[in-house]
């Protein structure tokens, strides 16, 4: 009999040996990546499929074959192609690869996929942004040369086609680009008869530990034992295992599924500041030979929410993320480069940002792969368009049933992926009725993560399910896009978030309250909000000249955007105030920080609301405009600098009340600290300087910051002998006088003496009382326009819409009283298109939307008496946040030869081009719009004036203003 001692050390022994990865004993699965040069022939008249172009005898004598890298989108070397393309490539298998399991995978091919290897069939797949893979030992030559074809049907936009049943628009795919044919790589992989099929990671940081979920395909017909290995690694020493596991399983033919539990020692967390990964190793091994290999990165973190906020591994976290479209001037959908992907990700963290929002398709894996390193949150969503798009067809439910369930079986296991994003703005019942289904598909496939049905909540308010929770809580995600200036209204609106109608009664607050479906006392989160400006297309064009593609949309729509400003503003009469154009889109770039910074203040205030997304990081496409940097990713000067301020963890908001202050009133200042961090001791410095940047107003106090939303300062501010731009500075110091935060925002006050009305008379032509009590209040003298007011009477025409016939029975009269010298100003502004029969107007235009939402429409104004002591020679800033138009005068156009002057303008572009349903070719043209113009008719003038003065008269000086001025300037008689 043997000594005990014997078996001691025999199971020591054995120990040691189960612990060793097998990687030690043998040699890893070998993998042959066919990326690369292929051949590809377009087929545009979708032949080759008749033609048997699959057929390797065939393909050779096509004449039409030319080179492509593999992966790469294929309009990067045929313009804007859209049909069917086939694929070729050859390549030699090692003979001693005979005998083992080969695998051909697909990282993403767009859209449809047939696949031959060698002349015979191997399959078949749907779908343009996931992986797929095929089995094809049989098909191999083993030390031979192997030829494998595809014929890849992509996505269809703007063609009028219909291929294998498909129409345009009628899959799931990216508005970005075409991305057509194999954008991602290809390779072809070898392993025993036993392979890792899938492993699902599921951490737990409450036990320490992570269950791995592993599937092995054995396909062999009869069962056998295999040892099973899994080692785990943290990315400080990958040589050394943390944990191990192994056991001998017997496999049966076909998929064998296992959990293993496994207690993670002295763990590290995953964070945006601290992204620890650890490295998984699973190993198959037979008969002492090695199978199959598979490895994957993931961290152990939580997030989820808890009364009615988010939590990140147990901490409160406040989410201030950036929408992104992941369009790129060369590689389309996939990063010119890792440098090109690396420092976005870095210039989104440095501005403050923790998530980034990819917009309706997965990103490229080498870029997830930079996420999870960098440590930064990303909402995980699947290739499924919004505004019903994809178009409805009797397959579209299967189709988004596939992209879905393939977006998050390749993404689950991915650190930085936090969140699943189901569906965006929907409006379609079969899709409505898809959203409980799709997210319980989610739910099984992934117990792990936050799971948003519909961001934007359109269709029934949007339902947030927890972890492991099959029941949805229900949540406010809010889009919302304010426009360039953020004036008292929008800013209580962000505050009424969350309030009831009640609550903002008491409060005095009549405007609306951002979103859709939005319902009081829930978690709200602020999903998209922004502005826009265009990027320094000068600088913008000079890289697309130098590193460019001039067959790609984004090299062709910068240019088209550049010269359609340039036009514009000729057009217009503007180009004098940007004799040098960079200028004009430097002025864009400070707008929207401006508003930007303000807008994040505001939704900031609100302490019941838990984050925001910015729309967004980098742009193209249709969102042209509204990026933080440019599609080369360069920071767009103050739209970077004015958004990284505001999403600071601590920063103080400055408010008047009001902005436009009246002297002889005065007004309130309110200072509100916003502290994502601890409670700290801090010393506030207020001081209020004029346009000589002489001090008028300061203070100093001791505060104790806490956290979170705080009122830190409020005071009435006397301004009876204040007159100009005044400046509110505040900074907050460290008990060591170190500057924590600081910000400044201007207002500007208003004497008696500067809203002087001359001493007049007018007429009015339309009904408006309050209108004719304020100028009588002004000591002006005020009639009703008839056929007997004389041409000397300036005559004010409001209430022109949406009145009967009878109310416009005296516009001939006032026509007639124009051609003879008189003078009419359009005081009210038009909403309606105005056509040559209308009898209202004496010209034709049509009014249209001005705000901008999350691109950018500057409001010009020129040096002109009507802004007599109120900025000019520029666009419109913070000081016109009342009165500016909402809508301008496209196409104003007079029946005579006379010169339109436009005092103001609005200068824009289409979002999207209309005719391309939202898709890839970029902005539409620009244009450009009347927001006041002068012009003469017969012997007299018209003025038309689309700025929001009637409602703020009274209310805010600068209205008052601009009334005083335009009436003293239709008072002169020789202009």
């Amino acid at each position: 009999m043997l000594p005990n001692s014997y078996f001691k050390w025999l199971f020591i022994f054995l120990g040691l040996l189960l612990m060793t990865p097998l990687s030690s004993f043998a040699q890893a699965p070998d993998r042959l990546s066919l990326d690369g040069k292929w051949d590809i022939v377009f087929d545009p008249q979708n032949e080759g499929r008749e033609a048997n172009w699959m057929e390797t005898k065939v393909f050779e004598t096509l004449p039409n074959k030319r080179k492509i890298q593999v992966p790469l989108a294929w309009e990067t070397i045929q313009q804007d192609y859209e049909g069917v393309a086939f694929y070729r490539v050859q390549f030699e298998v090692p003979k001693n690869w005979e005998g083992r399991v080969l695998r051909l995978t697909f990282e993403a091919v767009n859209y449809l996929s047939e696949v031959w290897l060698n002349d015979e069939v191997v399959g078949f797949h749907e779908g343009g942004f996931t992986p797929f893979e095929f089995r094809v030992d049989e098909m191999v030559n083993f030390g031979e040369k192997n030829v494998l074809i595809l014929r890849v049907v992509g996505p269809l936009f703007l063609s009028d086609k219909e291929i294998d049943g498909m129409k345009a628009l009628e899959t799931p795919q990216w508005r970005g680009g075409i991305t057509g044919g194999i954008w991602q790589s290809v390779s072809l992989e070898a392993t025993g008869e036993a392979y890792v099929k899938d492993v699902f990671i599921e951490p737990n940081i409450l036990t320490q530990s992570a269950t791995f979920h592993i599937d092995i395909d054995h396909t062999g017909i009869e069962d056998g034992v295999s040892q099973i290995s899994l080692d785990l690694f943290s990315q400080e020493n990958k040589q050394k295992a943390v944990a191990q596991q192994y056991s001998t399983q017997r496999l049966h033919s076909g998929i064998n599924s296992f959990s293993w539990e496994i207690p993670i020692p002295d763990v590290q967390l995953w964070s945006p500041s601290n992204p620890h990964l650890y490295l998984t190793q699973v190993q198959i091994s037979q008969a002492g030979t090695l199978s199959d290999s598979w490895e994957s990165r993931f961290g152990m973190r939580e997030f989820t929410i808890q009364d009615k906020d988010y939590y990140l591994n147990g901490e409160r976290i406040y989410l201030k993320a950036a929408f992104f479209e992941g369009l790129y001037p060369n590689g389309i959908a996939s990063p010119d480069s890792e440098e090109m992907a690396r420092k976005e990700i870095q210039l989104a963290k440095e501005a403050g940002f923790n998530m980034i929002r990819p917009w309706r398709r997965p990103p490229v894996p080498m870029w997830l792969d930079l996420a999870d390193e960098m440590g930064v949150l990303v909402v995980g969503s699947p290739a499924l368009e919004c505004m019903q798009l994809p178009v409805s067809t009797p397959y579209l439910p299967m189709r988004v049933e596939n992209e879905l369930r393939n977006t998050i079986l390749r993404d689950r296991n991915r650190a930085c992926i936090v969140q699943w994003e189901l569906f965006n703005e929907l409006h379609r019942p079969v899709l409505k009725q898809m959203m409980r289904p799709m997210a319980m598909l989610a739910r099984d496939l992934d117990p792990t993560r936050l799971i948003l049905d519909e961001s934007g909540g359109w269709a029934f308010g949007a339902n947030m399910y927890l972890p492991y929770q099959y029941e949805p809580t229900k949540f406010n995600d809010i889009h919302n896009y304010p426009g360039p200036f953020i004036n008292s209204q929008r800013y209580n609106g962000f505050l009424a978030i969350g309030m009831t109608p009640e609550e903002k009664e008491a409060k005095g607050w009549k405007g609306p309250t951002p979103g859709r479906n939005v319902v009081p006392k829930l978690m709200s989160y602020v999903s998209e909000l922004g502005y826009g400006s265009l990027p320094d297309m000068t600088r913008n064009l000079e890289w697309f000249e130098k590193e460019g593609n001039s067959l790609t949309p984004a090299y062709r729509y910068h240019q088209k955007l550049h010269a359609g400003q340039k036009k514009i503003l000729a057009q217009s009469g503007f180009t004098k105030l940007y004799p040098n154009i960079q200028q004009y889109y430097l002025d864009q770039q400070q707008i929207h920080g401006a508003a930007n910074k303000r807008m994040i203040e505001a939704v900031r205030a609100n302490p019941e609301v838990d984050g925001y997304c910015i729309h967004a990081l980098a742009a193209g496409d249709w969102i042209m405009g509204a990026g933080l940097i440019d599609l080369w990713r360069s920071p767009k000067t103050y739209a970077y600098e004015g958004t990284k301020a505001a999403n600071q963890p601590r920063i103080v908001s400055i408010r008047t009340h009001p902005r436009n202050i009246y002297a002889q009133e005065g007004g309130n200042l309110e200072i509100l600290g916003i502290n994502d961090l601890e409670a700290i001791p801090a010393e506030l410095q207020i001081e209020i300087q004029n346009s000589k940047g002489e001090v008028v107003y300061q203070n100093t106090q001791k505060v104790n910051w806490n956290s979170g939303v705080s009122e830190l300062y409020k005071d009435a501010l006397e301004t009876n002998t204040w007159n100009g731009t005044y400046t509110t500075h505040i900074k907050m110091l460290g008990q060591k006088g170190q500057i924590i935060t600081q910000n400044t925002y201007p207002m500007d006050v208003f004497t008696e003496e500067s809203l002087e009305f001359p001493s007049m008379e007018i007429a009015l032509l339309g009904p408006k009382k309050r209108l004719k009590t304020y100028l009588e209040d002004q000591s002006i003298s005020v009639s009703t326009f008839t056929k007997s007011t004389s041409n000397s009477t300036p005559v004010l025409v409001t209430g022109t819409l949406g009145d009967g016939p009878k109310d416009k029975r005296d516009f001939p009269q006032l026509f007639e009283f124009v051609r003879k010298g008189g003078t009419a100003v359009y005081i009210e502004g038009a909403n309606q298109i105005i056509e040559q029969e209308n009898s209202i107007f004496p010209f034709t235009a049509d009014p249209h939307p001005a705000v901008g939402l999350w691109t950018c429409i500057p409001h010009l104004v020129h040096k002109h008496p009507v802004f007599n002591g109120l900025p000019s020679q520029g666009p419109m800033r913070e000081i016109y946040e009342n009165v500016w138009a909402r809508k301008t005068l496209r196409g104003l156009a007079i029946e005579s030869s006379q010169a339109v002057e436009t005092v103001v303008g609005s200068m824009g572009f289409e979002w999207f081009s209309r005719d391309h349903k939202f898709h890839y070719s970029g902005p539409g043209s620009a244009w450009w719009g009347s927001d006041l113009a002068i012009f003469s008719m017969g012997e007299g003038t018209i003025i038309v004036s689309q700025l929001e003065l009637l409602p703020h008269l009274g209310s805010d000086p600068v209205a008052d203003k601009i009334l005083a001025n335009l009436l003293r300037f239709v008072k002169v008689p020789s202009r």
